[in-house]
């Protein structure tokens, strides 16, 4: 898993994210990566989903805290 975040972080260099954004998608992608392992579910699209899925209805984020998760993931799978 680290080699994933240490290329996201990579990345993101590279197309001068500014700092808050690469510390904030980073967060959030790590918080992805774990969902995906916890419920041993493989690093797609459709596992995105489910994920956002429960952020809306079990932990009912801000529509502000949801952009920042999908901007971080879609970034993200667009990049492997």
């Amino acid at each position: 898993m680290l080699h994933l975040i240490d290329d996201f972080c990579q990345k993101m260099v590279i197309k001068n994210f500014s700092a808050s954004t690469q510390r904030s998608y980073k967060n959030e992608l790590i918080k992805f990566l774990k969902h995906c392992d916890k419920e041993n579910v493989t690093i797609n699209s459709t596992s995105f989903q489910t994920y956002l899925i429960g952020l809306i209805k079990i932990k009912k984020l801000s529509e502000c805290a949801l952009k920042q998760s999908i901007g971080a993931v879609k970034f993200f799978l667009n990049s492997i």
